[in-house]
């Protein structure tokens, strides 16, 4: 490339800089620390809200466990007064069948007692005769006087007998009524107990049912609660997302800024450079570089191609060709500004030299660096950035036209293309 060509991009580079000395560090706009810190408080808050939960769960956790332990008492005793409750009732049903066979033996004895008063009614009446009538009549009557005798003997004999029958039968009957009466209380005293056993359990019930509304209630209140601290950590997970998110946008604010200052130092140095590439506007003609060893190899590895040589349809060799393997870093041969960085023949990566690196080292003296990697490796550097000797300004490729990866490697003075070998060391 002509070194005119190459003076006006330098000098094209510089003006659109406009920077004639050391830019002051810039401010960092945007994120600040006090949202970080501000957005720190919050997370502390919400966190500090997740632990108050929490405690308030474990407290009613706590309450859940002794109202399940009094409801297990409870229900203790409601099973105790539902077995009283079976007890009394069957014991009630067991009187009451007793009492109805009493019943039914009172009304036995009083149908014995009613033919047995009317046997006793009739006879007293033939005594009551009897005795109305004369001993003669008597007498008179019986076929002689013993079976008189004998007749009246055995009517007094019958009706006694009939009379202690009669006495018995009474008296059971007393003992009847005297057992139904006692029956009677005890049937009372047992449905008194009934209603009371009853009452018991169902109070015993009401209780049961209170209990398990309170436990239900605890339990409502403990979901609503774990709801609650699953919400804080998600807010509490949001906000630390959210805390990330500022750090990295601060963190780029301020590396953005820090490579605005190194973009400002660069644009410094090369202004520094182009005002004295403009204060030598006439052309120089020095036959030779700095002295030798000024420059340094960009690459490690034989040279394929040297100076002066026919090679692949350049005739004379601009340069010389060094060997290498995809990927391999290429460095600056000496301090310098980058003149330019892309495609030798704008988008076309497979045409003259492919993608390249030019580097400005003084007003009279630049390298080229071409066939480099455009693929995975792209040339770290752009056109202004000012580089140091040694610095990876490329990697080894197989752009332009070559056949296999290589560096072509140039150094010109004053437009002229020079062996490199005069001034590598």
């Amino acid at each position: 490339m002509p070194r005119k060509v190459w003076r006006r991009r330098l000098l094209g580079a510089l003006g659109a800089a406009g920077i004639a000395a050391a830019l002051q560090p810039a401010l960092v706009r945007g994120v600040t620390e006090e949202e970080i810190a501000r957005a720190k408080r919050e997370a502390e808050q919400v966190e500090q809200q997740r632990r108050a939960s929490e405690a308030i769960l474990a407290a009613t956790r706590a309450r859940e466990g002794t109202l399940q332990r009094q409801l297990a008492s409870v229900e203790i005793s409601r099973f105790a007064a539902v077995e009283r409750l079976q007890r009394v009732q069957r014991e009630l049903e067991t009187v009451e069948l007793e009492v109805f066979d009493i019943h039914q033996q009172i009304e036995a004895l009083n149908r014995s007692l009613g033919l047995e008063a009317g046997v006793v009614d009739r006879k007293l009446r033939a005594l009551y005769r009897v005795r109305r009538t004369s001993v003669l009549e008597t007498v008179l009557s019986a076929g002689s006087f013993a079976d008189a005798l004998d007749r009246a003997a055995s009517l007094q004999r019958v009706l006694q007998r009939d009379l202690t029958n009669l006495g018995v039968l009474r008296d059971r009957r007393r003992e009847v009524q005297l057992r139904t009466a006692d029956l009677a209380a005890r049937l009372d005293r047992m449905a008194a107990l009934r209603a009371e056993a009853a009452a018991i359990e169902a109070e015993l019930a009401k209780r049961v049912g209170e209990q398990r509304d309170l436990i239900f209630g605890v339990k409502k209140d403990q979901t609503g609660l774990q709801s609650d601290i699953n919400a804080f950590a998600a807010e509490a997970d949001a906000i630390a997302q959210r805390i990330a998110v500022l750090r990295e946008i601060r963190a780029q604010e301020i590396a953005r800024v820090e490579a605005q200052r190194r973009l400002a130092e660069q644009r410094a140095q090369a202004a520094a450079l182009g005002r004295q590439i403009r204060q030598q506007q006439r052309p120089q003609a020095p036959t030779a570089p700095s002295a030798p060893g000024t420059y340094v190899w960009p690459l490690w590895g034989y040279v394929t191609t040297e100076f002066g040589e026919c090679n692949f349809g350049q005739c004379p060799h601009r340069g010389i060709d060094i060997s290498g393997t995809y990927g391999d870093p290429i460095t600056a041969a000496n301090d310098g500004v980058v003149l330019e960085a892309g495609y030798a023949v704008p988008g076309a990566r497979k045409k003259s030299y492919g993608m390249m690196v030019v580097i400005a080292h003084s007003a009279t003296e630049e390298t080229l660096y071409a066939h480099l990697d455009d693929g995975s490796s792209p040339p770290p550097v752009s056109s202004g950035q000012v580089v140091s000797r040694g610095q990876t300004i490329g990697y080894v490729g197989d752009t332009g036209w070559t056949d296999g990866p290589h560096l072509h490697f140039e150094i010109h003075v004053n437009g002229r293309a020079i062996n490199p070998r005069e001034v590598l060391r």
